[in-house]
């Protein structure tokens, strides 16, 4: 894997559509069912989609809390919300990393877990509050950790959607 992604990654979140709050996890599982279960998520009436449906879906009026979730990487899944808030989710292993970017205020919050890292620390992460040009680092991260940075491909893999 190469240690930095040929194209912004946050640059690519926001062409696809990205444009309200940003809130994801990338969880250290890849049992779909039990992350399913253990945030509480209402698969009936679930489906498959890229990320582009799943936000022209919740602009179309839809439940306030609404994931779009599936494999990541191997052994990693993420979770984003396209609207709503993110539950509370840990892990015992801890390898849970949570995004929280609110583009009201302009405040991205520092991600548990990536500091302590080896391998990062040609990156700026900061590890309080910051802006949304300290996300891009920290994606940077995420996906070296886990293996997978995000993509073209990424972007258009198909995911569930779902309610929370």
């Amino acid at each position: 894997m190469r240690p930095l992604p040929e194209e912004s990654q946050w640059q690519l979140l926001t062409e696809a559509g990205l444009h309200e709050d940003f809130q994801a996890m990338w969880i250290g599982s890849d049992d779909l069912d039990e992350i399913a279960a253990r945030l509480g998520l209402d698969t009936t009436g679930a489906f498959e989609c890229d990320l582009a449906t799943a936000l022209r879906w919740h602009g179309a009026g839809s439940h306030p809390s609404v994931f779009w979730f599936g494999p990541h990487a191997p052994g990693w899944t993420v979770v984003l919300m396209v609207a709503g808030g993110l539950p509370l989710f840990e892990l015992p292993d801890g390898r849970v990393f949570t995004f929280r970017y609110l583009r009201a205020t302009g405040e991205f919050h520092a991600v548990p877990g990536l500091y302590d890292a080896a391998g990062l620390d040609d990156l700026d992460l900061k590890d309080r509050h910051g802006d949304e040009s300290d996300i891009d680092p920290h994606l940077v991260a995420v996906g070296r950790l886990t293996g997978r940075f995000v993509d073209r491909a990424w972007l258009a893999e198909r995911r569930t959607l779902c309610r929370g």
